[in-house]
């Protein structure tokens, strides 16, 4: 059976930020969730706040061909098809030299349906239909302290 799952990773902000930072500072448990959405997905999109100059910059050099971009009026918004190379760049330089996630949005869809979603900089997931080796697979990635929902 299939329903869809919602994790909220524990986090805290330091002073005078609004960043959500996982409570321990490790995100293998967001790169093992990439790793293992990316491949049952064919399309990423990438969200970016448009102050996020450094991150955008970063992006658009290392993916200019691949991605489609679109501005709006707050974010700066990536789309395009997966690749190996955007999954070594997922994998490999996810995290900043602040030691924060670089996204503040990833969502990820097979043939145009949502596969997974990560939101403020990974602390906030969702998972549409999911199957309980799914789930279990998520609990043992993510921190002990992870607040699960299904519906």
């Amino acid at each position: 059976m299939e329903y869809n799952l919602t994790v909220i990773i524990p986090s805290y902000t330091e002073a005078n930020s609004t960043f959500p930072k996982p409570v321990n500072d490790d995100y293998n448990y967001w790169i093992a969730l990439i790793k293992h959405y990316v491949t049952k997905s064919d399309t990423i999109e990438i969200q970016c706040w448009n102050e996020e100059t450094e991150i955008i910059d970063e992006i658009n050099s290392l993916f200019i061909d691949e991605f489609e971009m679109v501005k709006e009026e707050n974010l700066t918004i990536f789309k395009g098809a997966i690749s190996s190379s955007l999954l070594e760049y997922l994998s490999n330089k996810s995290v900043s030299n602040k030691g924060e996630l670089k996204w503040f949005t990833i969502n990820l869809e097979k043939l145009m349906s949502p596969v997974f979603h990560s939101g403020h900089w990974g602390t906030e997931l969702f998972i549409p239909n999911i199957t309980k080796e799914d789930t279990a697979f998520i609990k043992s990635v993510t921190p002990n302290e992870s607040e699960f929902q299904e519906c």
